[in-house]
């Protein structure tokens, strides 16, 4: 068997990753023929074919997804290579690619990788934001370095700690009658219309399981698919919110939201850290990692700058 190409490996493992022939060509600024030359050259090679073209998409073949698990240790060695040498370079290069939920991927991992890119400035940091499962995937699969979700997360193979406690606060327009009325207790909610995230926010989840607690029932008018998006239609009095004290702090400081007080109110949840759990960590994520366990934002300073 000839010599195994490793740009052509490169070429096929993008294309098995993102599952598209043409999303592998812009990921590696080429053409898509070129994409699929180099990967029917790697299948001659190799004498067997790697992938089923199909009308809609693409499907690995048997052999395929054996390559394809050859590749992901491939280029997790390679990774781990140019962090040794990262290493002993003091930092001075690298890159992180972080994974989180929308509350700390909005709020919370800007401030903190501003903070640490101006310690390390030759760190570049990539940051996706996703439901937690997908980063949990993609941290297994070595695509990215660790994640940040508003949820607990423990799975074998994985190492966690909670990088700060959460509040979900209660958001109304300044108009609205329960931000005027001053004394809000807990039953006063009954029956009140809020405006929620959609089904699967972590947000969501943790202010419904506490509401449900509590014994309170209330009407969900309206399911927005952002923090920004939900804090727009509280300001504009189409309901009451929930969202994380880090999302909205500055929106209250220039009158187009306030948190409001009620009585009994106490609904926290932790904002986890998570990443593989081995031993040889690549030296930006080890100093990443060691940066958030030192640096823990207040509200107003997560979130500074944010208006809607």
């Amino acid at each position: 068997m000839p010599e195994t190409n490793f740009h052509q490996l490169h070429i096929f493992h993008t294309v098995a990753r993102l599952g598209s022939f043409s999303k592998a060509a812009d990921d590696l600024s080429i053409s898509q023929p070129a994409v699929s030359i180099q990967v029917r050259e790697l299948e001659a090679t190799l004498g067997a074919p790697l992938i089923h073209r199909l009308r809609r998409g693409l499907q690995l073949t048997d052999t395929g997804e054996a390559v394809f698990g050859y590749t992901q240790r491939i280029f997790a060695l390679s990774e781990e290579m140019r962090s040794a040498v990262q290493d002993i370079q003091g930092l001075k290069a690298g890159r992180l690619t972080i994974g989180s939920s929308s509350t700390p991927g909005e709020y919370i991992l800007p401030w903190a990788i501003g903070k640490f890119r101006k310690r390390y400035p030759g760190v570049e940091v990539s940051l996706a934001i996703s439901n937690t499962q997908s980063i949990v995937e993609r941290i297994i699969n070595h695509e990215l370095d660790l994640g940040m979700a508003g949820a607990t997360v423990s799975l074998p193979g994985l190492a966690s700690f909670t990088y700060v406690e959460d509040e979900i606060v209660i958001i109304a327009s300044p108009e609205h009658p329960i931000a005027m009325a001053g004394n809000v207790s807990m039953e006063d909610l009954i029956g009140q219309e809020f405006i929620l995230r959609e089904e699967g926010s972590a947000t969501r989840r943790t202010a419904e399981e506490y509401l449900s607690k509590s014994g309170i029932a209330i009407k969900v008018n309206m399911e927005l698919g952002s923090n920004e998006a939900v804090k727009r239609a509280v300001a504009a009095g189409l309901g009451l919110g929930v969202v994380s004290r880090y999302a909205v702090e500055p929106n209250t400081l220039v009158g187009f939201l306030t948190i409001v007080e009620v009585h009994g109110w106490d609904c926290h949840r932790p904002l986890t850290v998570f990443h593989r759990d081995d031993k040889n960590l690549p030296p930006a994520q080890k100093a990443f990692l060691a940066f958030l366990r030192d640096q823990k934002p207040l509200p107003w300073e997560a979130s500074e700058g944010d208006a809607p």
